[in-house]
C-alpha cells in the first residue's frame, strides 16, 4: 500500500509517496503555484503516475474533518472555503487532511509510537502546535486544540499580548531590529552574533528563552505530556533547544512549586515532519495505526 502525501506550504508544494510505515519511494517539490487550477494540474500530474491506496495532506488552516474545507486565512488563500473530499472525490480513493502544525506534532507518533500523551510547539512567524492525548490527536470542540500561541503570559495590555507575539522567532528578530534601528536582521544572524559576543542579540535569545519557558511550563502543568517537541526551523538550532531547556530548568529550579520539568525536545522530522504527520493522520483516521504499530513492533524504524 502506498500513500499519496501532500505537504503545502506558503513557499512550496511536497509531494511524496510513503509506505505505512513510514518509507519514502519517492519524493519531489514546486514553488507554491499561483492558482488553485494550477496546483491541481500538478497534483494530477502526480497523482496519475502510479496507484495510491489514498492521499494524505498537511494544509495551513483549520481543516473541518466533516467537510473537508480549509477554514481561516493562511499566506495560500485559494486553498479555502471549499471541500477537498468534493475536489479530489474522482481519484476514488480516502482523503484526509489536517492542519500544519498538527501535522507536525503527528508525526512525532511515528518517530516514537510509544508515547500516550505529548505537545509539540511550532515556532516561526507566531507559534501553533498540537496535543497528542492517548495516543489522538485533540482537536477540541472548535478545532482549536494545541492552539499554543494564544496564551497570555504577560499582563494583557491595551493590545493583548499572546505568546505568539513574545517567544515566536518573529517577535526575536522584531525585537533586535527595532533596539539596533537596522532591518538585516534573521534568526540565523543573531544566534551568529550572539555567538561572538554581541550583547543585544544575547538579550534578545535571552528574552525569547524565557518567554518561552514561561509557556512550556503552563503546558507541562496543563496536560502533563511525556515529552513536549519544539518544531519550525529555529527547532534545528541545537543552541537553540539547548538555551531553551536551561531556561525551563532554571525556573523549576527557582520556584519550588514547580515539582516537574519538561521533558525539551527538538522534533525529529525536521522539514518532513509535515509528509510524515500527513500519514500518520491518515493511518488514523482509516483506523489502520493500531494494527500497523501490532505488526511492526514497539518502534518503527525508518
Amino acid at each position: 500500500m502506498t500513500i499519496a502525501t501532500i505537504d503545502i506550504g506558503g513557499t512550496g508544494i511536497k509531494f511524496a509517496s510513503l509506505t505505512p510505515d513510514g518509507k519514502i519511494l519517492n519524493k519531489t517539490s514546486i514553488p507554491t503555484p499561483e492558482s488553485l487550477e494550477d496546483l491541481l494540474d500538478w497534483l494530477d500530474q502526480r497523482l496519475s503516475e502510479q496507484d495510491y491506496s489514498g492521499i494524505a495532506m498537511s494544509v495551513p488552516g483549520a481543516v473541518n474533518q466533516k467537510t473537508g474545507v480549509i477554514d481561516g486565512f493562511s499566506a495560500v488563500p485559494y486553498i479555502h472555503g471549499f471541500s477537498w473530499y468534493e475536489v479530489l472525490s474522482s481519484y476514488q480513493i480516502p482523503v484526509h487532511l489536517e492542519n500544519d502544525a498538527n501535522c507536525v506534532g503527528l508525526s512525532e507518533l511515528l518517530a516514537h509510537p510509544e508515547l500516550e500523551n505529548a505537545a509539540c510547539v511550532v515556532i516561526g512567524t507566531g507559534i501553533g502546535g498540537a496535543m497528542i492525548i492517548n495516543g489522538r490527536l485533540h482537536r477540541g470542540c472548535h478545532g482549536l486544540g494545541g492552539e499554543f500561541g494564544y496564551m497570555t503570559t504577560l499582563a494583557p495590555s491595551e493590545n493583548l499580548n499572546n505568546w505568539s507575539q513574545f517567544a515566536s522567532t518573529s517577535s526575536l528578530v522584531n525585537y533586535v531590529v527595532e533596539k539596533s534601528g537596522q532591518t538585516d536582521w534573521d534568526g540565523h544572524k543573531i544566534y551568529q552574533e550572539a555567538a561572538v559576543g554581541n550583547a543585544l542579540c544575547q538579550e534578545a535569545i535571552e528574552r525569547m528563552n524565557r518567554n518561552l519557558a514561561q509557556g512550556l511550563l503552563n503546558i507541562q502543568y496543563l496536560i502533563d505530556p511525556d515529552v513536549i517537541s519544539l518544531g519550525g526551523s529555529i527547532s534545528q538550532n541545537s543552541d537553540f533547544i539547548q538555551g531553551v531547556q536551561r531556561m525551563v530548568q532554571y525556573f523549576v529550579e527557582s520556584y519550588g512549586a514547580y515539582t516537574v520539568a519538561p521533558k525539551i525536545q527538538a522534533c525529529t522530522y525536521r522539514a518532513d515532519a509535515n509528509l510524515y504527520g500527513a500519514l500518520v493522520n491518515w493511518l488514523q483516521e482509516e483506523k489502520e495505526w493500531q494494527t500497523l504499530s501490532e505488526s511492526v513492533g514497539s518502534k518503527l524504524q525508518l
